[in-house]
């Protein structure tokens, strides 16, 4: 695979040129330092989606690079963009708290946008995951006002409420979606419906809701992976029959957006979705459940993959049940988010809950 310093030759640093006249040793190695420090930050800049705002280990040789999942190569910017404007459809996965891939978001959307507008056609709806798809007449009564700005988006939603990350690392996609004049599409699920699915399974669905939504269950091998994967993204701290009953309401999320992505192919022509990387995953997540409707183009989906300090290939750095081209068509690598220890968190939740039993 090519190497990453291969997107970055126009910035090398000139170490072969000779030492300026009368310089010192001390003056050289100022000059060098100062060299350095201009070419660090040029590659910072010129990296495909920099300069990059989260924080951890943003020098990792494998940040900044874009995959090409189906051989393993790498991708400049502008070919991503060209794959991706090929397709009706497309997938953009994140980290929720990753303020990085949101700006990647943007500038992916606002690019698909406008390759649509070149050729005479509508600019995409833009599908959300974090907006349950009960607040839509909200939606649609703040787009219809005469001038709306991304606040009053936030706000008509009660973006706070939702207990997704700051509307500010939100921003940049909304701000994109209205640039273009998208329709937004709300279409997360409500909390109170994922509690009673968790607790009751797809019983607690009409079947009215089953046959909108395409929900057959999954094909075996899929099934237990998802199980496993809620096991582990839990901290392999749950019961395995307790991560069965959450696959349920993660299969409805994967489904509710499908429905989502379709509602909004079917009004403009196009549809681009924000949602987690686990509901954008081709093999068994939103893609499965467009393929279930059996009319609707196959999408182009992106997976978005913080680094680790150890990765040295690309699977190191994605879920180790799928080859990478089973995953996505591409992978954007970014730098980690800063957060909080995730599992303490949880085994401290978990223990809480444990000592209200005794």
């Amino acid at each position: 695979m090519q190497g990453v310093h291969e997107h970055y030759r126009h910035v090398a640093v000139p170490f072969h040129k000779p030492r300026p006249k009368g310089a010192t040793s001390a003056g050289l190695g100022l000059w060098l330092m100062a060299l350095a420090l201009f070419a660090t930050a040029a590659l910072a800049a010129s990296a495909p989606f920099g300069p990059w705002r989260s924080p951890l280990l943003r020098d990792h040789p494998l940040v900044g690079r874009i995959f090409n999942t189906a051989n393993g190569a790498d991708m400049t910017r502008e070919a991503l963009t060209a794959r991706m404007n090929r397709h009706a459809i497309a997938l953009l996965g994140e980290k929720h708290d990753n303020p990085d891939h949101h700006r990647i978001q943007a500038r992916l959307l606002s690019a698909f946008a406008q390759a649509r507008k070149d050729k005479g056609k509508k600019p995409p709806a833009v599908v959300f995951e974090m907006i349950p798809h009960t607040y839509q007449e909200r939606l649609d009564m703040i787009l219809a006002l005469p001038e709306v700005d991304a606040d009053m988006v936030f706000d008509a939603v009660r973006w706070e409420d939702l207990g997704w990350p700051d509307r500010k690392l939100y921003r940049p996609v909304v701000e994109a979606a209205l640039k273009v004049g998208a329709p937004l599409i709300a279409a997360g699920v409500p909390r109170e419906i994922v509690r009673e699915v968790t607790k009751r399974g797809l019983s607690a669905l009409t079947r009215q809701d089953l046959r909108i939504l395409r929900l057959a269950p999954l094909p075996p091998d899929q099934q237990k992976a998802l199980e496993r994967e809620i096991v582990k993204s839990h901290c392999d701290m749950i019961p395995l029959e307790v991560a069965r009953r959450m696959s349920v309401a993660q299969r409805l999320r994967d489904a509710r957006l499908a429905q989502g992505l379709r509602t909004g192919f079917m009004r403009q022509g196009s549809a681009v979705l924000i949602a987690g990387d686990g509901h954008v995953r081709k093999d068994r997540a939103v893609p499965l459940y467009l393929r279930r409707y059996g009319t609707l183009p196959a999408p182009f989906v992106l997976w978005q993959a913080e680094v680790r300090e150890r990765a040295r290939i690309l699977a190191n750095l994605l879920p180790d049940d799928a080859r990478p081209d089973e995953l996505a068509d591409a992978v954007v690598v970014t730098p980690q988010a800063k957060r909080e220890d995730q599992c303490a968190k949880f085994r401290q939740f978990m223990n809480h809950k444990r000592q209200g039993r005794q």
